[in-house]
């Protein structure tokens, strides 16, 4: 499987992978996932769908409300769920590359 993520609740930026991240977007790599029963983890993605091992879609409807956590914090640390996330279109990594060219 590849790399995948969601865009952030807050900035529509996708949760970026750790992987070759440049520094400026280093924040960019720290998650908070909000789930629709308001269960919530956070911690670093790894691009392939786990917030410190836990799997963001996969433990309760798939749908998970994802936020950069400085995005979270600007936006007041909501604590209830308000609807899932858009999945990236650059996956999280692919997000340097002019790829329709």
């Amino acid at each position: 499987m590849g790399f995948f993520s969601w865009n952030c609740k807050g900035c529509n930026e996708s949760i970026k992978a750790p992987y070759d991240i440049p520094d400026e977007l280093a924040w960019q790599n720290e998650a908070v996932v909000i789930n629709s029963d308001n269960t919530m983890v956070s911690g670093p993605y790894d691009g392939y769908g786990r917030i410190e091992g836990y799997w963001a879609d996969n433990e309760f409807d798939r749908e998970p409300e994802m936020w950069h956590g400085k995005c979270w914090t600007e936006a007041e640390e909501p604590r209830e769920y308000s609807g899932a996330s858009d999945y990236a279109e650059d996956q999280g990594f692919f997000y340097g590359c002019d790829c329709d060219e």
